[in-house]
């Protein structure tokens, strides 16, 4: 028993310590109460005008659902026009307290982009803009349960051949053979969602 009440001691301090290194790295990255950081300035479009009327900030639905709404999804405005689900499943929330009816804060969420779940956490940056509908329970499955069709894939080759001039000072180094080409090694930026592939010399792709 006394195992048991020291492990449940040693979750609440770990939870406690979290908790403070999650409101000092807040406090530090928005310094200015949230609601002056991003109020409706005056000189928006007449689109954007549009939509400050017809959507709503997250926390002004979170603010409205038990627990804040931690576990429900979320879509944008933006993304219902996308072929496949894009949504968030929202993982925990800081309400700015000061602000007014709590419409403002800080959304932590899992995002599934294109029926592709990215798999951690991160926060949502667009959470105090007005863009934001809830998916109702009843239409939840069907965005959970999209199955999203295998991207086609692009190979490049992860070594190619140097520029002459590069090739030249390369070879004046004497950093290869006289009977081997110099190559240099390609690097190319990959995302969670990149559909690029490099192959190896042994034909393997990666």
């Amino acid at each position: 028993m006394l195992n048991l009440l020291q492990v449940f001691i040693n979750f609440v301090n770990m939870a406690h310590k979290i908790e403070r290194k999650l409101l000092a790295h807040i406090t530090k990255k928005y310094p200015q109460p949230l609601c002056e950081m991003f109020k409706t300035k005056p000189n928006i479009t007449l689109n954007m005008r549009t939509r400050n009327k017809e959507e709503k900030k997250l926390f002004q639905i979170l603010s409205q659902l038990p627990s804040w709404g931690v576990g429900r999804l979320f879509t944008t405005c933006d993304d219902i026009i996308h072929s496949a689900p894009t949504f968030w499943r929202i993982t925990r929330v800081h309400a700015d307290l000061k602000s007014p009816n709590m419409e403002y804060g800080i959304a932590w969420g899992i995002k599934t982009l294109n029926g592709r779940n990215e798999g951690y956490e991160k926060e949502i940056q667009d959470g105090n803009e007005n863009l934001w509908r809830l998916i109702p329970r009843h239409e939840e499955e069907s965005y959970l349960e999209y199955e999203p069709q295998s991207a086609e894939t692009h190979q490049v080759p992860l070594y190619v051949p140097m520029p002459p001039l590069m090739a030249m000072l390369e070879s004046q180094n004497d950093k290869c053979g006289e009977d081997q080409e110099p190559m240099i090694k390609l690097l190319i930026k990959r995302g969670i969602h990149a559909n690029q592939r490099q192959k190896l010399p042994d034909g393997s792709v990666i």
